[in-house]
């Protein structure tokens, strides 16, 4: 049982260890706006660094926000 205990902690510390190193890691967000069907989806870049922080790494992360912009009616 106490196996079982000390497992699931390292599981829920493991959770939390990866959550906080990819949000203090991330750059910028990716949205994607799919409010026109015709064209199909676009996708704008916002950064939240500056670009000379970001062109020297060799991978970045982005947090992915979908969003529509243009209202249905």
């Amino acid at each position: 049982m106490e196996l079982f205990v000390i497992f699931g902690i390292g599981i829920l510390v493991g959770i939390v260890c990866t959550t906080v190193a990819t949000r203090t890691k991330s750059v910028g967000s990716l949205r994607v706006d799919t409010s026109d069907p015709d064209d199909g989806p676009y996708l704008f870049l916002e950064l939240s660094k500056d670009i000379g922080d970001i062109y020297r790494k060799k991978y970045v992360t982005f947090k992915v926000s979908l969003k529509n912009f243009i209202p249905h009616e």
